[in-house]
């Protein structure tokens, strides 16, 4: 049987989440937009899931929009607010440890003629907020900070850098897909402008990304002439997913504090046990005991995911987005982790079901592994 130790790059469906969609893709199979009963049907059902999200999110449910992914909620999130902002400003204030679909489309945005600025981070992956401080000035058109690393867990002080951004009026997005679930999660405490998760990740069903735009906001839709959603994505929106994805992530949230105490339990467990030389990046009281980062001192990481996959143990060596990139991560070198340093680096990624046993036997595979390379 498998051990799987990569929840950060997704989570198997609940139970109450698969019978969910079951029930609702046979009998509310209707398109939202349609005007007979079947699609009235499917947009109540639609506009309760809205709703829910909002309450749990504790913000405005009417701001609520259902996405394929997050890293497409991502994109529209940060085009959508930079193409309804005025002025000409064509500053993006950002760290290098955001998820590559964001990356990805800040890259594409520099191409277009805006200014990409990085905040520098520490050794544990937190961001100066001095050197934000100075970054975010009148000519930024936007901010984007994560609230979680999904490398090796970095929580960032996302409250503060608000309240910089909103004495500018500069729009702050927020990549919460760590987050949900995990740890505590206010939207309206934050104060961001706007925010994505992910279904999937907390035991729903894979193409489920939410988006919150706070509605007194002015954003403008990235695709021209789309009707669905108040303009936000086009197409027929997946109403059984999204039913699925608001089910799994009340559950998830209702475990969410005896969740996070068993992780901090683990994350103590597994610090004490690491052998000697591995490195487990990050500070515990400044990030998140479901994701662990670890760099090992003698073999690269790609050949230790092959040796636990052998022993049937699931890891990884970094965000599923970006594996097969044929470079060390951006988290790694944002960090100073030189570039084969950076290939040494695997991540395991737990949940309220991980067991001390289980890793243990990711210890025990850990272990051999070093010690048969040192004697080679």
């Amino acid at each position: 049987m498998t051990i799987y130790l990569d929840y950060a790059a997704t989570s198997p469906m609940r139970e109450s989440a698969i019978d969910a969609y079951a029930t609702i893709a046979r009998k509310y199979f209707g398109n939202t937009q349609s005007l007979h009963d079947k699609g009235t049907d499917a947009l109540g059902l639609y506009e309760s899931c809205q709703r829910t999200w909002g309450d749990m999110l504790r913000v405005r449910g009417e701001g609520i929009y259902f996405t394929g992914n997050a890293s497409e909620g991502n994109q529209l999130a940060i085009r959508s607010l930079l193409r309804g902002r005025k002025g000409g400003n064509r500053e993006i204030v950002t760290t290098q440890l955001e998820h590559a679909s964001v990356l990805t489309t800040l890259h594409e945005l520099e191409k277009e003629g805006y200014r990409i600025r990085y905040v520098p981070v520490n050794r544990d992956g937190v961001l100066d907020f001095e050197e934000y401080k100075k970054m975010v000035t009148d000519q930024t058109a936007l901010v984007v900070i994560q609230l979680v690393n999904s490398e090796m867990g970095a929580i960032q002080p996302v409250a503060k850098c608000v309240a910089i951004a909103k004495m500018n009026r500069v729009p702050f997005h927020c990549d919460i897909v760590q987050a949900l679930g995990k740890i505590p999660l206010d939207l309206a405490s934050l104060g961001v402008t706007s925010a994505v998760c992910s279904g999937h990740k907390v035991g729903g069903p894979k193409g489920v990304g939410i988006v919150w735009v706070d509605p007194s906001i002015h954003w403008e839709s990235t695709y021209e002439g789309t009707t669905h959603q108040q303009g936000f994505r086009a197409g027929t929106v997946d109403v059984p997913a999204i039913v699925a994805a608001t089910i799994a992530t009340k559950e998830a949230i209702s475990e969410q504090e005896k969740g996070s105490q068993h992780a901090e339990n683990l994350q103590s467990y597994f610090r004490e046990q690491l052998p000697e030389g591995v490195l487990l990046i990050g500070n515990d009281a400044e990030k998140s005991p479901f994701i662990q980062g670890v760099l090992l001192p003698h073999v690269e990481g790609q050949w230790m995911m092959l040796e636990c996959n052998r022993h049937q143990i699931a890891i990884s060596t970094g965000t599923a987005c970006k594996i097969g990139a044929g470079e060390a991560m951006s988290a790694m070198r944002a960090i100073g982790i030189a570039q084969d340093a950076a290939r040494k680096f695997i991540r395991i990624s737990i949940s309220k079901n991980t067991t001390k046993q289980e890793i243990d036997a990711f210890l025990q595979v850990l272990r051999t592994s070093m010690l048969s390379t040192m004697v080679q």
